[in-house]
């Protein structure tokens, strides 16, 4: 079964469906992107019944692990020492070499690729989604 093109949809008519199957409003931050995966999530939750509860316990645990420590998945995305990530922004090159204890940027070890893409960018961002690994 395909879901519904959602991308078509008034922002309204989104927030309208987010609300009838979540049973709240949706919070006035969401992002349209955020809502028609949160939409279809649902809709496949109710056709299939959801998660079995080996997924519901590893759920539990990754969110668990999260709360302890919100950088956790950061730090078990495995990039090889040596590796180097290349991203041009506004026509500038920028070149980030990823080390056994962090990033190397100009000299400087980095412990966060959201550091490095913030001082590019003089803004915050995530550094994985500016280095194009996420």
């Amino acid at each position: 079964m395909h879901s519904k093109n959602y991308e078509y949809y008034t922002l309204q008519a989104l927030r309208e469906r987010w609300g009838k199957l979540w049973k709240h409003k949706p919070h006035g931050t969401m992002g349209r992107n955020m809502m028609i995966a949160s939409i279809r999530y649902k809709e496949w939750e109710e056709r299939t019944g959801g998660l079995n509860n080996k997924q519901r316990e590893q759920l539990k645990n990754l969110v668990s692990q999260y709360k302890r420590n919100n950088n956790h998945f950061d730090a078990h995305k495995h990039l090889k020492p040596g590796t180097r990530l290349v991203r041009v922004w506004k026509g500038k090159k920028y070149c980030v070499l990823v080390k056994s204890n962090g990033y190397e940027y100009y000299g400087t070890v980095y412990n966060s690729l959201s550091k490095i893409a913030n001082e590019i960018t003089g803004s915050k961002w995530n550094g994985w989604l500016f280095f194009g690994l996420k």
